[in-house]
This record gives C-alpha cells, structure tokens and sequence, in this order.
C-alpha cells in the first residue's frame, strides 16, 4: 500500500505541476529554473526522485528525471517533431560542449566529473537520435495523409512545397554529420568512439533512408497536384464558356486547324460507323439512292448439307488421299496451355518467345501469341481461371498511349497469389 500511495502523489504531483514541467521540457531543455517561485515545486519533485541536480555552485538548475524525459518524449511527439530539425543543431552544439568538458576532466583525473559528463553524453545523443527518428516520421505522415486535412488544392500545393523544403532542411542538416569530423571529435577515447562512430552514424543513415524515399514520394504528389490543377482548370474553362454562351454546341468545323501541331496531322483517316435518321428526309432521299445504285447478288442453287465432317480430300483423278493436317503452331499452344493447366509448373513460369524458340518452328512472334490468346480464349471458365498470364508491352515510338504485346508469361495462378 505504500508503494501505491507514493506512485498516486508522484502522478498527482506531475498533474499539479504539469505546465512547468513541459516549459522546461519543450523549453529549457529539461532544465527547470530555480527561483524563489518554484522551491516548493522542486522540492516535491525531489522527493517524487522526479528531478535531480549537481551538487555544484556553477549548475544550480536541477533536471529531470531520465525516466520523466523518455515519457514527456513519448506523449510530446506531434510537438517535438514540429520543431526537431532546430532542436538537433542545438542538442548538437551542446553536446559539443560536453565533448570538450569531458575531455578536460579525463586529462584532470575529475572520474566523478567524467562519469556525469558521460552520462549526459549519452543523453544528449540518444536525444538527437530520437529526434532525427521523429523528424523523419513526420514525413511518413505526410504521405499517408496526402495533404487531405488541406481542402483547397492550391493551398494543399503550397503545403506539399513547405514539407519538400523542410526536408531539403533537414536532409542539409544530415549531411552536415561529417564521419571524419566525427573520427576526430572521438579520438581514441573508447567511450566517444562507440557513440560517435556506431550509434549515430547508423542511425543517420536510416533517417536518410527515410528521408529520401519521403522526398521523392511528395515531388511524386506535387506533380500530381499540378496535373489535377491544369485539368480542373480546363474542365472550369468549359463551364465558363457554356454558361457564358447558352445554346453552344461544339463542332468540328469551329476547329482552326492553323494552329494544330503537326504531328497530330500524321495520323491515318479514323473510319467513323454513322447510322441514319430515319425521321430526317435527307438521309431518306440518300438511302433510296444507296439502294437504287446497288449492286444485286443472285443467290447461288441450294446445295445439300453435309451430314458429317469431311475428314480427308479425295482427288479422283490420281486416286490419292490427303489427309488436311492440323498447324503444328496451333498444336504446339494447345500443348502448351494445358501443360500449365493440367501439368505440374510449380514455382516457374513459361516465357512465349522462349517456348516458341525451343520449339524450332519458324513462326512470327505475333502470329506465335495470337495463337497462344486463341487457346486461353477457347478454355473452359474454371480451366482459364487456372491460368495467369502477364503481358510484356512497350509502349508505341509516336503515341505512348498504345501498347504493344511483344511477350507472354504463362503460370498457375495460385503461384501468383503466393508472389
């Protein structure tokens, strides 16, 4: 019960106090001021052991308690990685301090100086390393939210910029990190080597990592910003003119063909399937002269109808029978289609190109896959289904937006669902 009662004042004493305790947090870097305001809160803190201070005239400033740090650090976040690529250069130029403070009191044999200057050390760096994690995690947050909190899409344009240049910021904030002015802040000394040269750099360079897949997934999002700007801006233009022009009716014959590029004249005449009015007298009076002018097909003699399907062509002049054999490239997919339905591919897959290589027929790749498609299309419904197959395209030298099938991977398809 004791124990409980104690663990309920320290909690109550940090509700009571909680405004002073995140100013020096956020503030003072975890330093609470001491003024003739704050003794009485100091001295409950120190007895809740949730601050402690150097016994020495030069630092009377007591600071928090670690474990107090790491939970206001926890709770804090969205805060600290508002503001964390400034508190990195300065922990930085602090910890610089400490570096050189350390030295000092190892060349003076002060071994209780060195070990607080150690652990502060230690602190201080793992508070850098946390702040470089949450500089980079504000990113990742930026990229799963897409900027949707921004309503407008100009101003969620603007807001993409100010991410990008932060991280641009931050990314120069990084490489400032030099290992060779690392190495010579380290020396020999063991302790600054294992911080300096292990710890840090490593996990510098996951927050490079992350920082530079977050760069260019927003430059990703920017464009595509400015792609649906220019579309809502054409799409805004022609309502603007529709509402500005009741009646209007778009033609062809309002196009200026002097200002079209040239390359749009270098496609082949589209052919256009028209059907005519019926209730319209022109298309009638064109109708009747299309059927005036033409021209009548005389139906053949009825012939019998075959009962059965001829199997061979007789020629009765040489007496000899030829057998009408089917294509060896239609055998050769129908052989290939059912292996991988019926057969055993495991974990492989079958290139087109390749099976049609292997094969030594002489056959255009194109004739090849039309008739490997020809025998998917023939498959019974729950056969096909067992059939996964990815198209290999390129897309067309002058219209990009036309694809062209150059090859075919063949496999079962539960082994596309394992990838």
């Amino acid at each position: 019960m004791a124990r409980a009662h104690d663990a309920q004042a320290a909690l109550l004493a940090l509700a009571r106090h909680a405004d002073i305790i995140l100013d020096a947090h956020l503030n003072n870097g975890n330093r609470m001021r001491e003024t003739s305001e704050n003794r009485t809160i100091l001295e409950t803190l120190e007895h809740h052991r949730l601050v402690w201070r150097y016994r020495d005239d030069d630092d009377p400033d007591p600071n928090l308690n670690k474990e107090l740090i790491h939970l206001l650090v926890h709770i804090t976040g969205a805060q600290r990685r508002r503001w964390a690529s400034e508190q990195i250069q300065d922990l930085w130029a602090a910890l610089e301090e400490l570096f050189n403070d350390y030295r000092e009191a190892k060349r003076l044999g002060a071994f209780a100086d060195k070990d607080r200057l150690e652990s502060s050390i230690k602190e201080h760096l793992n508070i850098i390393i946390e702040d470089i994690r949450s500089a980079t995690e504000a990113y990742v947050g930026y990229l799963n939210s897409g900027f949707s909190y921004v309503t407008d899409l100009e101003l969620r344009m603007r807001e993409n910029t100010r991410a990008i240049d932060k991280a641009g910021k931050l990314n120069t904030l990084f490489d400032s990190f030099n290992i060779r002015e690392l190495a010579e802040q380290a020396g020999n000394d063991p302790f600054l080597r294992r911080l300096l040269l292990k710890h840090l750099p490593a996990s510098l360079e996951e927050g490079r990592k992350n920082l530079s897949y977050a760069l260019n997934q927003l430059r990703l999002m920017l464009v595509r910003m400015r792609e649906d700007q220019r579309l809502s801006k054409l799409v805004g233009g022609f309502e603007v003119h529709f509402a500005n022009q009741p009646g209007y009716i778009p033609s062809i014959a309002d196009l200026n063909l002097d200002h079209c590029p040239a390359r749009v004249n270098i496609t082949s005449v589209f052919h256009v399937d028209s059907q005519p009015d019926i209730y319209d007298s022109a298309d009638e009076d064109a109708l009747i002269e299309m059927a005036m002018t033409a021209r009548t097909v005389h139906d053949p003699e009825p012939t019998a109808k075959e009962t059965n399907r001829a199997e061979a062509i007789t020629n009765d002049r040489d007496t000899q029978t030829e057998i009408d054999e089917d294509d060896p490239l239609d055998l050769l997919a129908e052989r290939v289609v059912q292996h991988v339905v019926h057969g055993y591919v495991g974990d492989s897959e079958l290139h087109a190109l390749e099976v049609l290589a292997a094969s030594n027929l002489s056959s255009e790749g194109a004739v090849w896959l039309s008739a490997l498609e020809g025998e998917l299309n023939a498959l019974a419904p729950e056969h096909r289904d067992c059939v996964d197959v990815v198209y290999w395209t390129s897309p067309h030298t002058t219209y990009p937006d036309n694809l062209s099938i150059y090859n075919m991977t063949l496999r079962q398809s539960d082994v596309g669902s394992r990838i």
